[in-house]
């Protein structure tokens, strides 16, 4: 066991610091506490930095909360990422994300949530959501959601969108090897409106190593597609990073 997670420890090591240029997604469904009562708190993070000829830094830093009870679950997430290359901002993101879900005996969990997000660096200046939707357990690691949501955006350009989308998402979770989990969330969010010319979806992927109780260690790839995207912005950006994670 040492010896696995020894070489667990070096892969990570070794890809600290190794991003793509856009930001990474903020996956909700990681380190979430579902089927646990009490308080619990989670911060992650990462850093990196170069000196040289040309100077780099870049750090994320993510605060999640959760206090769930035996019929109401709820959670918090708030992030804040930089990147700086030669003195100057290329890349920053703010992002905040709050959630109810409603319990019952069965395995049909509804659900109540907000969002917001700026990034700048993705062409637009904000993004509010709303919705409302359920949460179905499939088994003891899957999870799949729906729910339909109201989506306000504004670009660089102060030109304001406001969109009603259905959200479909598709999470997994589970073991490949000890203290060894691959992570997999999907969303799809196509307009109500514009089922096909408009749809926005992103794919998360995690290998997540559990040093201890408190510590973990994941190694994410994202992406993310918006086939209508702000004026001037790219269709998709793509994102890898090594994350360290200490709950509380």
């Amino acid at each position: 066991m040492l010896q696995q997670l020894n070489k667990c420890l070096f892969v990570a090591i070794a890809l600290i610091g190794t991003h793509s240029f856009a930001s990474a997604i903020i996956n909700i469904e990681d380190l979430r506490q579902e089927g646990e009562v009490g308080l619990f708190q989670s911060i992650s993070g990462s850093l990196d930095a170069s000196r040289g000829n040309r100077d780099r830094d870049f750090y994320t830093f993510t605060y999640r909360i959760d206090n769930n009870s035996d019929a109401v679950d709820s959670f918090l997430v708030m992030s804040q990422s930089e990147r700086k290359y030669v003195g100057d901002v290329i890349d920053e993101s703010n992002f905040f994300h709050g959630r109810l879900i409603f319990k019952n005996k069965s395995k049909l969990h509804y659900e109540l949530f907000a969002q917001r997000s700026e990034n700048p660096f993705r062409n637009y200046r904000k993004r509010e959501v709303t919705g409302l939707g359920f949460r179905y357990l499939i088994n003891d690691h899957a999870r799949l959601g729906m729910a339909f949501i109201n989506e306000d955006e504004e670009d660089l350009n102060m030109i304001n969108t406001k969109t009603d989308r259905l959200n479909i998402y598709f999470h997994d979770d589970f073991e490949v090897g000890e203290n060894i989990y691959f992570n997999t969330t999907i969303y799809v969010q196509p307009s109500i409106d514009d089922f096909s010319d408009d749809v926005k979806s992103s794919a998360i992927f995690a290998l997540d190593f559990e040093v201890n109780e408190q510590v973990t260690i994941s190694l994410q790839y994202s992406r993310f597609n918006d086939n209508a995207p702000p004026l001037n912005a790219d269709k998709m950006d793509e994102s890898i990073s090594t994350k360290f994670s200490w709950n509380f």
